[in-house]
């Protein structure tokens, strides 16, 4: 990884993980452990994809990650028996999964003969769109990425295309907020997401609580701007 694949990864994943997406990736040294690092900085969910066994011991680094992302909530995984050696053909069959769980494939660096190749080629057989970091044409790291974007393999990851990831709206945001509401909240925001737009009297008759233990908790998220009244329907916003 070169100084500048450091410097869009520490730009671009704060951005996706604030608008609700997962980083997945293998875990391995170098773009992968740096993108889940500032994964966990953000606040954001990360899926790891081992190339060896999940309870093999591997180097350091990963092995400190593989703990925290499961601490931080997110998913370690891996296919092969347990204490089984990471090889030569495990890394490249594990990238099918990296793909498989994916909306999209980022390439941030990538050599002519780099593992990210057959990632990229195992995305265009699941039918999956390709970002690739456009790079120095005088960089060996950005050599496979230029290739992809050439060929047409993958499209030019810019500013604008980040930006435009970001228009699904701040998931992860509301799902924080969300996580912030006490019980009574949680349940009437769950009868809601489920039921839809509904009365005070739908929502009492519904849950099986009284209207009058039932307007306390919908002033509570009115006020918190979770959901809004129009006449005298209660909606999630």
């Amino acid at each position: 990884m070169s100084r500048y694949g450091r410097s869009v990864i520490e730009e671009i994943v704060p951005k996706l993980c604030g608008t609700g997406y997962t980083i997945v990736s293998g875990l391995m040294y170098g773009v992968d452990q740096l993108a889940h690092k500032k994964t966990l900085e953000s606040g954001g969910l990360a899926v790891g994809v081992l190339g060896w066994g999940i309870e093999r011991v591997n180097d350091p680094e990963s092995d400190r990650l593989t703990d925290e992302i499961v601490a931080h909530g997110g998913v370690v995984l891996s296919e092969y028996p347990d204490d089984m050696r990471g090889q030569l053909w495990t890394f490249p069959q594990r990238n099918r999964i990296v793909v498989g769980l994916s909306d999209i494939i980022i390439v941030i660096e990538a050599g002519i003969k780099s593992g990210t190749m057959s990632t990229a080629q195992w995305a265009k057989k699941m039918g999956k769109p390709v970002y690739a970091v456009p790079g120095s044409m005088f960089a060996k790291t950005s050599e496979g990425a230029n290739l992809m974007i050439e060929t047409g393999l993958a499209k030019p990851l810019t500013n604008a295309v980040v930006e435009e990831l970001g228009g699904r709206g701040n998931a992860f945001e509301k799902k924080r907020e969300l996580k912030a509401l006490d019980l009574d909240e949680q349940a009437l925001v769950g009868f809601l997401t489920v039921v839809g737009p509904s009365s005070v009297n739908e929502l009492a008759r519904g849950m099986g609580i009284g209207v009058g233990d039932l307007l306390p908790v919908l002033a509570r998220l009115e006020l918190s701007g979770v959901i809004a009244e129009e006449r005298g329907i209660f909606a999630i916003v």
